[in-house]
């Protein structure tokens, strides 16, 4: 067979890590390659599964005392807090004249499907499926938002 047509299955197979026929010096008997450890939802901790998820709100929200409002209110010292009470954010009419007070229950209401839990606020977003990661996000909201 013709060397170049040897060569480039080699050069694909060290690209993926892997050896061909070809170019291994190893025995057939030899330990097999560990595959490198990823971290996925299952291997992370919640609070670090939160941190993960968070990502997605951190775009409009801020954590952090003094944090500003972005296109959605800073949620320091949210547990607690009355809806639509934070100074200098310009909410919705519906969340303004809510009497919801934000704990686990109604944050987590919320954050599944924010359309259906208040109608006519105006957070955009989708919501979270998943029980497993609301209870992760609320974790790890409640842990960088209380004093």
């Amino acid at each position: 067979m013709n060397a170049k047509y040897l060569i480039l299955p080699a050069i694909l197979l060290a690209a993926c890590g892997g050896e061909s026929e070809s170019t291994s010096t190893s025995s057939s008997a030899s330990t097999p390659q560990s595959a490198p450890i990823v971290q996925t939802a299952s291997t992370l901790s919640p609070m670090e599964r939160g941190a993960k998820l968070y990502k997605r709100c951190k775009a409009c929200h801020t954590l952090e005392e003094g944090g500003k409002h972005k296109v959605g209110p800073n949620l320091w010292n949210i547990y607690g807090a009355k809806a639509g009470s934070k100074e200098g954010f310009n909410y919705s009419k519906v969340m303004a004249a809510s009497e919801i007070i934000w704990d686990d229950t109604t944050l987590d209401a919320y954050i599944q499907k924010p359309s259906t839990f208040m109608k006519g606020n105006r957070m955009s977003f989708v919501g979270i499926k998943k029980q497993e990661d609301r209870d992760a996000v609320l974790l790890y909201m409640k842990s960088k938002t209380t004093p």
